[in-house]
């Protein structure tokens, strides 16, 4: 069955339309409601109620646009109304100590990785970098847009960004075993003797 087909049963109410629905995006909307959550079992909660708004919303899809980017924004609102619903508070500021560098360099972790191994070591991090990062880095938003979203600070955001970023550079370093081809073969070879 064709997107366009699934989107038709289903405008329709037809059961048919909603199993292809559901065994089509399933696995891509869960792995949206994992970045987001603590534990599978809530991951898949919020699934559930994603797909709960998905049907009961889309009779009002107009076919602009990605109807996968469309459904993955109901998944990450799902998501972040279940951390509200559940008081999950961002605290504003943490200690600095709270991030100890392996290394004083700069790495691009986005740009030296592929999709699949961010996406590991993302799970990797406390919950709220891992919530800061997914909404700017995977979905595209602006800090101002997430300082209104999880109700934070601008700077809060950059800053729990920031430190996400650095985290995330040394899970690559020390829990890898690795440096990154990027540094100079005397700077990685430095950096996994340390």
């Amino acid at each position: 069955m064709t997107e366009v087909e699934i989107i038709e049963y289903c405008k329709r109410g037809d059961s048919k339309g909603f199993k292809q629905l559901v065994d089509t995006y399933s696995s891509k909307l869960y792995g949206i409601c994992l970045r987001y959550m603590n534990n599978e079992f809530e991951a898949k909660d919020v699934l559930q109620e994603s797909f709960i708004k998905i049907f009961n919303s889309i009779t009002h899809y107009e076919c602009t646009g990605s109807f996968e980017g469309w459904m993955s924004k109901i998944a990450v609102n799902s998501s972040l109304m279940a951390l509200r619903k559940n008081k999950y508070h961002f605290s504003p500021l943490e200690p600095l100590n709270d991030v100890k560098s392996t290394s004083s360099l700069s790495i691009d972790i986005e740009n030296i990785m592929d999709e699949s191994d961010i996406l590991d070591m993302l799970m990797k991090l406390p919950h709220h970098y891992r919530v800061i990062f997914n909404l700017a880095v995977i979905e595209g938003y602006k800090h101002s847009e997430i300082a209104k979203i999880l109700e934070i600070a601008e700077s809060t955001s950059r800053t729990k960004l920031a430190r996400a970023r650095k985290k995330m550079q040394d899970i690559y370093i020390k829990e890898m075993g690795i440096a990154p081809k990027c540094l100079t073969k005397e700077v990685r070879n430095d950096i996994i003797k340390a």
